[in-house]
């Protein structure tokens, strides 16, 4: 299977213009309760396949009184996109007390339950290391996502402070052995669902990684992000050559 390589959704259009043949996008609707009626779609690419993340208030979704607004939403899906609720939910700072791995446990499990059978295939996002967030993971779900950046604290780091493989993909097996205890599969799906790196200099070797393993482990969507304030990721650079020639390469492979 290839690596579909994209982004988050604002920067999707600037990356074509650039010549790179991106093909999947990261979408969020973050206001609790709202269920839109529309997947996101690309004007440029109507094939371009979407991983979208929403926010369903636990006991509202548990109670059935968002069926209604799911189940049409689910079922106007085209073939190929994704689905996830609350991601980045053990870690991300500014959620309600509510958010515990109790509930994302059972919101996955309900979830999953609403997408059976559909052209929706539903999953869970992590940012945290996946062996230490297991319980916050959701068991037996389609597929899993981690979101994953060259951190400042440098621990995918080497002693000069480039980027280490070992260290990288140490995090990535440990995630691939977690979805396998989660599921039972021994190739569990698993993609990027942001990803990049602070420092410019680094991006194409952090971005080439990243797609080398997921090539090695069945596939998946390697999705950049790319933010002007986010201290993780930076602003999309159309100037740099190098950060675009490494992602032409990846795209094109």
């Amino acid at each position: 299977m290839a690596v579909l390589l994209g982004s988050n959704s604002k920067v999707f259009d600037p990356m074509r213009a650039a010549g790179i043949e991106v093909r999947t996008f990261r979408a969020y609707r973050d206001q609790y309760n709202f269920i839109p009626t529309v997947w996101p779609a690309k004007e440029s690419v109507p094939d371009a396949r979407v991983t979208l993340s929403i926010r369903p208030v636990p006991d509202d979704l548990l109670a059935g009184r968002l069926d209604e607004q799911l189940r049409s939403f689910i079922a106007t899906a085209p073939p190929g996109v994704k689905l996830s609720a609350w991601h980045e939910a053990s870690n991300l700072e500014g959620y309600p007390d509510y958010v515990t791995d109790s509930s994302m446990s059972a919101v996955h499990e309900y979830m999953q339950g609403l997408c059976r059978g559909s052209n929706v295939r539903y999953g869970s996002i992590i940012c945290a290391v996946p062996s230490e967030t297991k319980t916050w993971m959701g068991t037996s779900l389609d597929w899993y996502g981690l979101d994953i950046y060259d951190f400042g604290e440098g621990q995918f780091r080497d002693w000069h402070g480039g980027i280490s493989k070992k260290k990288l993909f140490d995090r990535l097996e440990d995630m691939r052995q977690t979805c396998r205890e989660l599921t039972g599969r021994d190739a569990p799906e698993i993609d990027i669902c942001e990803t990049n790196d602070p420092r410019a200099g680094h991006r194409g070797e952090w971005f080439a990684l990243l797609a080398e393993w997921l090539a090695g482990n069945g596939g998946g969507r390697l999705q950049t992000f790319w933010n002007p304030s986010g201290s993780l990721s930076g602003p999309w650079l159309p100037d740099d050559e190098e950060t675009i020639g490494a992602l032409r390469s990846l795209a094109s492979g």
